[in-house]
């Protein structure tokens, strides 16, 4: 009765075996819209992957670099640590200009005489580009930022966009000096 009942279980199996057709997909209906959207995918792009699925183009990516680039003009306003403003330095117009050097490199010009550069990085994350840091004291763990017009001053801080407004910069920088702590704080207006 087993052999039966074996002779009957495998004979199932290979009858529902035999029968079975392999799945195969229907095509999909195509999007017309993928091949006339085009996307960026360049994972060091602030819009890497926006449009997505479409077309990979190159020319539409945007760097954090070019965020920040142009000429502006800048109103600085001069504060000590505890926000109350320094009236022995009055308000000072600089005309900027911010060049890219590579896609998140950037290079800021007009603070300093003789046109002596300030050199920022750019995240592709917050529309923030942060002062590099070029001195570091090899007898502690602390960055200095870089020098600031002269060799007595230290430079820290940030320049900052909103993303839907491409006029304006937000400028936030600590000297540090012999004389003591300064911020300088304002808005740019981009003017080129």
């Amino acid at each position: 009765m087993n052999a039966r009942y074996a002779l009957l279980i495998i004979t199932g199996c290979l009858i529902g075996i035999l029968s079975c057709k392999k799945w195969q997909d229907k095509p999909g209906i195509p999007d017309p819209r993928i091949n006339e959207r085009k996307y960026c995918n360049d994972p060091r792009a602030i819009n890497y992957n926006w449009g997505f699925p479409g077309v990979s183009d190159s020319t539409v990516c945007m760097y954090p670099a070019q965020v920040f680039k142009g000429k502006y003009i800048y109103i600085d306003s001069i504060y000590f640590p505890d926000f109350t403003q320094d009236t022995l330095h009055p308000e000072k117009t600089y005309t900027l200009l911010i060049n890219e050097i590579s896609y998140n490199k950037l290079s800021l010009e007009g603070f300093c005489e003789g046109n002596q550069a300030i050199f920022l990085t750019a995240s592709r994350y917050n529309y923030r580009a942060t002062i590099d840091t070029t001195i570091h004291s090899s007898d502690t763990t602390v960055d200095y930022g870089q020098f600031f017009c002269r060799q007595l001053d230290t430079l820290t801080g940030y320049l900052s966009k909103s993303q839907g407004d491409s006029t304006h910069l937000l400028i936030e920088f600590t000297v540090v000096s012999d004389t003591g702590i300064r911020i300088h704080k304002g808005t740019a207006l981009r003017i080129e």
